[in-house]
């Protein structure tokens, strides 16, 4: 991701760093744990291994727990290439407690290892490590032992 600055009306970038954390770009909102409104952010590094002892955001630990993550995006649930959705000013990213991250809003989504980019509106991310289907949730978080604060 570049280091410009978010232009208003961009649609927030979410770029899969390899077998690392998801790194956004763009005008959003976290739900951080225990707070009690969303924290506004140009960029954060989401962790996404389910190992960060300061989750929601990465802390490296995915380098000593041997996550991998490679392997395409499913763009099967991808909208068109200029859908904005309800141009809604910011993306909200609420992480849920032992479970994903949900994106309120329209991401366009790339990463190391896979072909291009596409848009998303309001996916649910993994953030257990575990997923099948990665960078998306497929409820593996319910049959390991993950846990992890969130709404």
């Amino acid at each position: 991701m570049s280091s410009e600055t978010v232009r208003e009306g961009e649609v927030c970038a979410v770029r899969c760093n390899g077998d690392g954390p998801l790194l956004v770009q763009g005008s959003l909102r976290v739900f951080e744990p225990g707070a009690e409104e969303a924290v506004g952010k140009s960029r954060a590094a989401f962790c996404r291994c389910g190992h960060s002892a300061n989750k929601p955001y990465c802390d490296g630990a995915h380098r000593d727990a041997g996550f991998e993550a490679s392997g395409p995006i499913d763009t099967r649930r991808a909208v068109a290439e200029d859908f904005t959705g309800d141009a809604a000013p910011e993306v909200v990213v609420t992480p849920h407690a032992n479970g994903p991250y949900h994106f309120d809003g329209v991401i366009e989504l790339s990463g190391e290892g896979h072909e291009g980019s596409a848009r998303f509106e309001k996916p649910w991310l993994c953030r257990c490590g575990a997923s099948k289907n990665k960078p998306f949730c497929d409820g593996t978080h319910k049959e390991i032992p993950f846990e992890a604060d969130g709404l």
